[in-house]
Order: structure tokens, then C-alpha cells, then sequence
């Protein structure tokens, strides 16, 4: 989708809000899922990899080194299984031909998980079948006449990040587990949730990433869960009457916490006689598990049945170490190399005016990038204050993702170069095509002011890769 770049003040380079707006396409929340190639889970199948004794013997220099390369083999293979795992359940969606009309998602920022629901709960909507993305302005209007990838990666993105902090999830950002909404749950909410989850994996090799491993992961893949532990409860409330039980030492310490707590007690089904420090804890044991597991059934159930879809269900439950990582990996991270390493340039003929500068740009490009990773690209706004731009908002810039998916990228990441004018001006600002992902440098300038303006344009990129 190739939209053109607006002329900027002279002054907005130094004025951009301290917040990335939440309608901004191309300009996210500066915390970021991840899902990238790079960075593969560190918890791995307890069988994938080779063990040695910590006791070396005099010559065991070699047998170290072989199995240091036999960890790194692993690492490999359990990567690529989790790539073909993924392409092997992509095989069942066509992502060729357009879909119904009924896969058609019309998009409002600000309320990206409510345009979801409304979509994926259409009678004839097809998870089998490509999603037709079309972001929607204050007008009414669409951002642009066809999906060919870009509308939809971004979309993914963000629909995955809005779910993980609605109400249908608790926790810290790197730790959630499901939470209950009993009108969801009358309305069948938490299936259409497991089929959000699955188109996003599917589709576009998005994953939660933040589940509990422990809880939330262990209920979906059949493995035992531990022992219920009061650390689990962010209810605050709940949490200190618990603990306050927990922590009594004399059955009328106990009994003066069970009668403050007698309301959820009862709630939970655990308001019992107490004569011993024994059965204290038995109580507590009881309302945890009811807490945590009991009353979350039914909706564990639903969410089950929605990642039915597509296979993903299944996937989890036979090979669950492999696919631990899209659900609990925690937040990727993304290298300057791999970006470098992503995008191919496109360069004029050796020889000509337009390769010098090319080759300049380019050149300032990857320092640039070199100094986006370390931090240490940032400009100035209002009130003397500084705002930074991160590798994921470069590849948001470009692409629509904010990682790079486990399957890649079908298109091929290319750079082109900004040699025309606009009124006679030179293009000051990056620019993108996101459904080609198609990163367009400024040329010109010298190192200074490459930097300032790939960093304010991407900063101040209102939507879908334009500065």
C-alpha cells in the first residue's frame, strides 16, 4: 500500500508527542510483542538436547567442543520443527485468493479487539481463507482499496497486544493468565477469543507469548500443573485475606482472618470449620484451586474450542515443548544484524550519479541502524525531553510486524531510494510500502541529517510507512 509523504513544518521534527498515538499504525506502543526469528525459546524439549558430566577429563577439550556444537544443533532443530510445525498447519488456509466477503475486517483503532469480535463471530466468516484488512478513518473512509499483506500483519499485531490487556486476560505484561467475565462467558466470548488466537498464529505467525507457563499453558497442552500458589492471585484483595490466613500462627489468628475473609470464603465455597493449623491450610488450599481452576473451567473450555481452529489445538497438545514458545517465549528481541540481514537493496547501475548516492545512504543506514539498537536514536521534543526510536518501530515502519514471523516474510524486505521531488523538494522523510515491505531511504544528506530525519519521520509516521 504506497501512500504519499506530506510535507512537514520546518519545526515538526522537534514536536512530536512524548506518546505513540494508539490509532498510529506505524507507530506502536513502545512495548512490543515480539515474535521473532532470532531469538529462539530458551526452554527446550527435555530430549533435544545432548547432556555431559560438569567433570572433564585432561583431553576432553574436543568432546567439550563437540558438544557445545551438539546444543547449538539443537537449538537449530528445535527451531525449524516449530517453522515447519507452523507452515504445515499454514498449508490448510488459502492465502491466495481473496476471501468472503464475510472475512472483510473493518478497522477502527481505538477499538481493534471489539472490530475482531464482530468478525470472527459472522455466521459465514472462513478461518480458512485470507482476511481482508481495511483500517478505517475518522471519515469513514478506508485506508486504501487492497489487503496484500501489510493491512493485515499490522492488523494481527495489534488485535494480539489489545487482547492480552483486555479484561478477558490478568497479569503482568509477561505473565498472564485467563480471567473470568461471567457475561462473556454467557455469550460465548472465550471461543471467539481461541479463534482470534488461532488466525493470529496461523495467519501471521503471532503468538501471545505472555502466557503462565505454569497455569494457563500447562491447562492448554494437558501437561500436570503444580501446586496452586498464592503468588497466582492479582486479585489484591483476595491475595491479602488468603495470605493473612496463610500466615497465622494460632487458631484464633486464623479464625480472626477467616471471619474478615468470610465473604469471599463463601464465595469460593471454602467458609469451613477450622481446629487445627492443618486444616488452615487445607482451606486455603481449597480456595486457591477453586480460585485458579475451579470457576475458570468453563472458560478454559471455550477458549479451548476456538484454538481448535486451524489445528492450533491439536498442535499444542502433541508437541507442547515445541509450541511453549509462542505462548509463553516472553517478548522477543530483534538485532540490528537480522535487520540489516532482512532487507535487500535495490541499487541503480554501477557508475551513475543515482548509485553514489545511493551507496551513501545506505552507508548511513546501517549506522543509523547500529545506533537505533544501542539506544541512541532519539530526538528532541517539547519541554527538552528526548523520545527514542527502537528496532521495532523500524520494522513497524516497514513491514506492519513488530518481529519478524517464524515463517518469514513471503514478500521479500527490500530497500529503494527517495531520488524524485515533490513541487521540486527534495523527500526529506523515510517512506514504506508495507505490503511489500518496501523500505524507501532519503538521499542527500549528510550523516547528521539522515539520522534526525529517519528518526522523526518514523517517530511521527501517522500510518502504514509514511513520515
Amino acid at each position: 500500500m504506497d501512500t504519499p509523504n506530506p510535507t512537514f513544518p520546518s519545526d515538526s521534527i522537534d514536536t512530536p508527542n512524548t506518546t505513540f498515538p494508539s490509532d498510529s499504525i506505524d507507530t506502536p506502543n513502545t512495548t512490543f510483542p515480539s515474535d521473532s526469528i532470532d531469538t529462539p525459546n530458551t526452554t527446550f524439549p527435555s530430549d533435544s538436547m545432548d547432556t555431559f558430566n560438569t567433570t572433564f577429563p585432561s583431553d576432553s577439550m574436543h568432546s567439550l567442543a563437540s558438544t557445545s556444537t551438539s546444543t547449538s544443533t539443537a537449538v537449530s532443530d528445535t527451531r525449524h520443527d516449530l517453522r515447519g510445525l507452523l507452515l504445515d498447519l499454514q498449508s490448510a488456509v488459502d492465502l491466495v485468493e481473496p476471501g468472503p466477503t464475510a472475512n472483510c475486517v473493518n478497522v477502527v483503532r481505538s477499538r481493534v479487539l471489539e472490530c475482531a469480535l464482530r468478525t470472527f463471530s459472522r455466521r459465514a466468516f472462513n478461518p480458512q481463507q485470507q482476511l481482508d484488512v481495511v483500517f478505517v478513518d475518522s471519515c469513514g473512509s478506508g485506508e486504501g482499496s487492497v489487503d496484500t499483506g501489510g493491512p493485515t500483519r499490522e492488523f494481527l499485531r495489534l488485535l494480539m497486544q489489545e487482547l492480552l490487556d483486555s479484561k478477558y486476560f490478568v497479569g503482568p505484561q509477561n505473565s498472564k493468565s485467563l480471567a473470568l467475565d461471567s457475561l462473556g462467558l454467557s455469550r460465548g466470548t472465550y471461543k471467539v477469543l481461541g479463534m482470534i488466537m488461532s488466525v493470529c498464529l496461523v495467519h501471521g505467525g503471532v503468538g501471545p507469548r505472555v502466557f503462565t507457563a505454569l497455569r494457563l499453558y500447562s491447562q492448554l497442552s494437558g501437561i500436570p500443573a503444580p501446586p496452586v500458589n498464592i503468588r497466582e492471585i492479582y486479585d489484591p484483595e483476595l491475595h491479602d485475606q488468603l495470605d493473612k490466613i496463610q500466615r497465622a500462627e494460632t487458631i484464633a489468628e486464623t479464625h480472626t482472618a477467616m471471619l474478615e475473609a468470610s465473604n469471599s470464603l463463601h464465595m469460593l465455597g471454602a467458609l469451613c470449620k477450622v481446629s487445627n493449623l492443618d486444616e488452615r491450610q487445607d482451606l486455603v488450599n481449597a480456595a486457591l484451586t477453586f480460585y485458579l481452576e475451579g470457576r475458570m473451567e468453563m472458560p478454559l473450555k471455550q477458549l479451548k474450542e476456538g484454538l481448535e481452529t486451524l489445528g492450533v489445538l491439536n498442535a499444542i497438545m502433541e508437541h507442547s515443548s515445541i509450541m511453549e514458545e509462542l505462548f509463553c517465549g516472553g517478548p522477543p528481541t530483534l538485532s540490528a544484524a537480522s535487520l540489516l540481514d532482512l532487507f535487500a537493496v535495490n541499487y541503480s547501475q554501477r557508475g551513475t550519479n543515482r548509485r553514489a548516492l545511493e551507496e551513501v545512504a545506505v552507508a548511513h543506514w546501517r549506522d543509523w541502524i547500529i545506533e537505533v539498537e544501542d539506544g541512541d536514536a532519539e530526538v528532541e521534543v517539547d519541554g527538552g525531553d528526548t523520545m527514542k526510536v527502537t528496532l521495532q518501530n523500524v520494522l513497524v515502519f516497514a513491514s506492519g510486524a513488530s518481529a519478524i514471523p517464524v515463517f518469514g516474510f513471503k514478500e521479500s524486505p527490500n530497500i529503494t531510494f527517495l531520488h524524485e521531488t515533490t513541487n521540486g523538494n527534495r523527500r526529506m522523510f523515510p517512506e514504506a510500502n508495507t505490503c511489500t515491505i518496501t523500505l524507501k531511504l532519503p538521499i542527500g544528506h549528510e550523516y547528521k541529517e539522515f539520522c534526525q530525519f529517519m528518526t522523526s519521520g518514523i517517530i511521527q509516521s501517522p500510518t502504514f510507512g509514511v513520515a
